[in-house]
């Protein structure tokens, strides 16, 4: 028996490899705007997830840490300075105060397009620092989701979202995406945040290599009963 032993030493290796990886979370710590700041939050992901800055241009903090995010549901939280767990998703997982379907709310095409434009820098009329423009871009955020009820102040940004081909249509595309955060191993839910990933590869929060774990682990028991038979 003592043939098969290195081969079952490496596979013992690659899955005590998997599970170290599958271990990683994608996580943020979220803030607010100040001084300088793009959006009307701001999102500083943790090594596992920093690949995300190179997709902005303009929506990031001049020396790349952070980046600039919006709040897709009005009647959810989140402190300052905390460290929130990120699951990537194409919508908010309740739906905010416009509701959800099957438990999730998708966000529309003039939300994706508006927030595509504001990484990239090419948002028309947008400035960059400016608390009055944040702030009218969220609301039109807000109000694209309904999140809103009544007149509140959208600059122009409502309406060029409003030229936009069936703008309330339900996002079908991957450059945008949601950042659902939680905390407490996801038993606790906060406001969900936008994330522009661009059309890169982008992380999964383990789940492939916890797949690849447990196939590893299948392998390994496999190779034990050959072993003995």
């Amino acid at each position: 028996m003592n043939f098969r032993k290195p081969k079952f030493l490496a596979v013992v290796a690659v899955v005590a490899f998997g599970a170290s990886q599958a271990a990683a979370v994608t996580q943020v710590t979220m803030g607010t705007f100040d001084a300088g700041s793009s959006g009307h939050f701001r999102a500083d992901p943790n090594p596992e997830f920093e690949s995300v800055l190179s997709n902005y241009a303009l929506g990031k903090s001049i020396d790349g840490t952070w980046f600039g995010t919006f709040c897709l549901e009005r009647n959810e939280y989140f402190k300052p300075g905390n460290v929130y767990d990120v699951e990537l998703n194409n919508g908010t997982i309740s739906g905010g105060e416009s509701g959800a379907v099957g438990g999730k709310d998708i966000i529309s095409i003039g939300t994706a397009w508006l927030y595509e434009r504001f990484a990239l820098g090419t948002l028309p009329g947008f400035v960059y620092g400016s608390l009055l423009h944040a702030k009218q871009l969220q609301n039109t955020l807000w109000e694209l989701e309904g999140e809103l009820s009544g007149p509140n102040d959208f600059g122009t940004f409502l309406a060029l979202a409003q030229g936009v081909a069936n703008y309330q249509d339900n996002y079908t595309g991957s450059a945008v995406r949601v950042m659902n955060l939680t905390s407490n191993g996801g038993r606790k839910q906060h406001q969900d945040q936008l994330v522009y990933v661009g059309y890169q590869k982008v992380p999964d929060g383990g789940a492939t290599i916890a797949m690849l774990f447990l196939g590893l682990t299948g392998l390994a028991t496999l190779r034990r009963k050959t072993a003995k038979s």
